[in-house]
């Protein structure tokens, strides 16, 4: 069978204790009744959270066989030898309607080490909408362990850690060991490692979907978290040079739009994720095209060209796998 040159994704809808249910009203997500959907997983290769394919000769794929049938045609040579066989990025939009846990994600080098998987959690956010929200990242200027410790045993979090307004078009870039939490009303767009990996330091006492209090991760999180480095601060996508929002060890993010003529992307040894983040799309491979409204992703696999026209007009992100 030959691999298409446009996967275009259907996500994984994860209901979340914190959740809400404007991926649907917003992001044409068609959430299970009664459900507090909290995440779209747009492209997963996650077991139990895949995304699947859409349509076109692979419709009803999980991304998890697609990478088993094409392997390194599908994410590129070089991926293919880096990651060696794991598909490496997770994409998600999120919506909360309460604030996540404050929390903190480890390094490759923890993750292996504590025999957590081989891969640690490097994250960035892009703002989506806002409803006056407000995020939490880094912690403010003098905190060390003992301080942190402190603050979280009194459920004074607010001592220790630094939160800023957060406006639609700001980016939130998190390396391993950076505190953070999404907090109530912030749309976002986020990729990230292919892992789940998250320690919990502070919950708000919050029960989980069961009823029951979620677990709490403190001396694996206090272990994590980096005092030494102050988290990279929030900026908006506007001050970014060609639209290159994040260059990091694991991935690219770019910024296009808003786009008014065709925008053509060439071949690249690596894959990429398109997601439209604004107005409507036809996206066009060999032999294949799809449409796109806001909030829908395609998937193009390594090698191939893509084009993007604009239904009159279109905003997107470009995430692709760093692997030199």
């Amino acid at each position: 069978m030959k691999l298409p040159a446009l996967l275009p994704m259907r996500p994984y809808l994860r209901e979340m204790v914190w959740g809400g249910r404007r991926l649907g009203e917003y992001y044409h997500k068609n959430l299970p009744a009664g459900k507090a959907i909290g995440e779209a997983l747009e492209v997963s290769a996650l077991p139990g959270i895949e995304s699947a394919v859409e349509g076109g000769p692979l419709a009803g794929w999980s991304l998890g066989r697609v990478m088993e049938e094409f392997g390194a045609e599908l994410v590129g040579a070089p991926v293919w030898e880096r990651y060696g066989g794991d598909f490496p990025l997770l994409i998600k939009l999120l919506d909360p309607a309460d604030d996540l846990s404050i929390q903190v994600h480890p390094d490759d080098q923890y993750a292996r080490a504590q025999g957590l998987g081989r891969w640690g959690k490097m994250e960035v956010w892009y703002v989506l909408r806002s409803d006056e929200g407000r995020v939490a990242h880094g912690l403010r200027a003098g905190v060390g362990r003992a301080e942190l410790a402190a603050a979280l045993a009194a459920g004074r979090v607010e001592e220790a850690v630094q939160f800023f307004p957060a406006h639609p078009g700001q980016v939130i870039f998190s390396p391993p060991g950076t505190v953070h939490a999404l907090c109530a009303g912030v749309m976002i767009y986020e990729v990230q490692q292919s892992s789940d990996l998250t320690f919990r330091l502070y919950d708000y006492h919050r029960p989980g979907l069961d009823g029951k209090p979620r677990q709490l991760h403190l001396a694996q999180g206090l272990e994590v978290t980096d005092f030494a480095r102050p988290a990279p601060s929030p900026f908006s996508w506007e001050k970014c040079a060609d639209g290159l929002l994040v260059a990091s060890e694991h991935f690219t993010l770019r910024r296009y739009g808003p786009c008014r003529a065709a925008m053509v992307h060439p071949a690249s040894p690596a894959f990429a994720a398109l997601t439209l983040i604004g107005g409507a799309a036809q996206v066009r491979g060999e032999e294949v095209e799809c449409a796109l409204r806001a909030g829908e992703t395609v998937l193009v696999p390594a090698g191939r060209q893509v084009e993007v026209l604009p239904l009159p007009e279109c905003d997107y992100l470009l995430a692709a796998p760093h692997f030199s």
